[in-house]
């Protein structure tokens, strides 16, 4: 899709005049949204057999065809079309059978600026990937992102256990980086009506309790245990170890900071999920990353995105910010994810969870414990500067030194 066209979306809902209300809402967005509606599933795959759309909004009770029928077949015929679901009172059931197949769930009645947001937002971070199809198609067709066999294992015998407990789910939760974006994608869904955006995994445990999160697991597996594979392996759990040390550090320099839990939590999250698009990369594109590798050792002096750009045509920054957003999660994590290494190129320069992801990401990205340490290299100044935060620099990589050899999730 173009910069300058149309988005087309395809409205499904057998309520005729949830379909009429819809039209009339929409008339504003006529020179945005270049809509259409049908009134079943069946009529919605005839109008897709024929035209091409950017996204399908459908209803998740109907007759014959429901919307998780739909939508499955949505994904398997025409991955690449975005797919929401704008319903009301839907079974748990149903709900969690549509997971596999929606990227995120809106509730009725639904605010129209709500709907405005979750379109605009899924689209424009799409411009992000440019016009690379095959990448566009890979990222909407995944449900989830594999988890560490050993926490996948440590939260099975959690759940099964007499005496598990939602803090000890969550924290299990809170250290995977798999484990913690699908959770999120949940539990900010409007299924479950929480007015606010949740911030956390561990917070995310709360609100959706230990049943659900066992039927989410136990019954409809939208958690998946990391497969055997050679090639890329040692740079999975490297990966890991970073995001973990990041999230840690990212949330202990917010607290420091004086920010509140929400940005505390934001920034510990946006820490944790910071690279799941390098696993992406990692797991379809071996050979592809091998060689990004080898590009790197030549030119240690480039930066890594740039030199991703130039190998991939797209960054692992890019790849992960339009998953987390095309799921929901909160914008700031969707902001720090995507500008992490390119602070500079966000539109705005306020203290955020950027800055700490930011921060943090350079410091454990290069040894600064040393006598003769100084200001990271990967540190955007530049940046900094513009939001007046250079004085802070030397107190933050004071604080780091003091607390990169302590850092425990469970006290976090």
């Amino acid at each position: 899709m173009s910069v300058t066209s149309k988005i087309k979306i395809l409205f499904v809902d057998d309520e005729v005049i949830m379909l009429q209300g819809l039209s009339r809402s929409l008339r504003s967005m006529r020179d945005e949204w270049d809509c259409e509606f049908a009134g079943s599933g069946k009529e919605a795959l005839s109008i897709l057999s024929e035209k091409d759309f950017d996204l399908v909004v459908s209803d998740m009770r109907m007759p014959e065809m429901d919307g998780a029928e739909l939508l499955t077949k949505v994904k398997r015929n025409y991955p690449e079309t975005m797919r929401f679901v704008l319903s009301g009172q839907a079974e748990e059931r149903v709900f969690l059978r549509s997971l596999g197949s929606m990227h995120q769930f809106l509730a009725k009645p639904c605010d129209f600026e709500v709907l405005k947001d979750a379109v605009n937002r899924g689209v424009s971070l799409r411009s992000y990937l440019n016009s690379n199809v095959e990448i566009k198609r890979l990222l909407l067709g995944i449900n989830s992102l594999p988890s560490l066999p050993i926490l996948y294992c440590q939260l099975m015998d959690e759940l099964v256990s007499s005496d598990s407990s939602l803090e000890s789910i969550g924290e299990i939760i809170a250290q995977d980086i798999g484990m913690t974006s699908k959770i999120l994608q949940v539990a900010n869904s409007g299924f479950f009506g929480y007015s606010q955006k949740v911030s956390s995994p561990v917070h995310a445990v709360q609100i959706l309790g230990i049943d659900l999160i066992q039927n989410l697991v136990l019954t409809y597996e939208v958690f998946s245990k990391l497969g055997e594979f050679k090639s890329g392996k040692i740079f999975i759990d490297r990966i890991w170890k970073h995001s973990v040390a990041v999230a840690a550090i990212a949330m202990l320099l917010a607290r420091e900071e004086g920010s509140g839990q929400e940005t505390q939590n934001f920034s510990f999250t946006a820490g944790l999920l910071h690279e799941i698009g390098k696993i992406i990369l990692i797991l379809n594109y071996p050979d592809k990353f091998k060689e990004f590798l080898e590009l790197k050792l030549r030119n240690q002096d480039r930066a890594n995105h740039d030199l991703e750009e130039e190998v991939f045509g797209f960054s692992h920054a890019k790849i992960g910010a339009y998953l987390v957003g095309l799921w929901g999660l909160p914008d700031p994590i969707v902001e720090a994810i995507l500008f992490h290494e390119t602070p500079a190129e966000c539109s705005t320069s306020r203290l955020s969870p950027l800055t700490f992801l930011h921060v943090a990401n350079a410091f454990e990205g290069e040894d600064i414990v040393g006598e003769n340490s100084d200001i990271p290299l990967k540190i955007d100044q530049d940046y900094l500067e513009k939001a007046g935060l250079t004085h802070r620099i030397s107190k933050w990589a004071e604080q780091y030194k003091g607390n990169c050899e302590e850092i425990d999730l469970n006290k976090l």
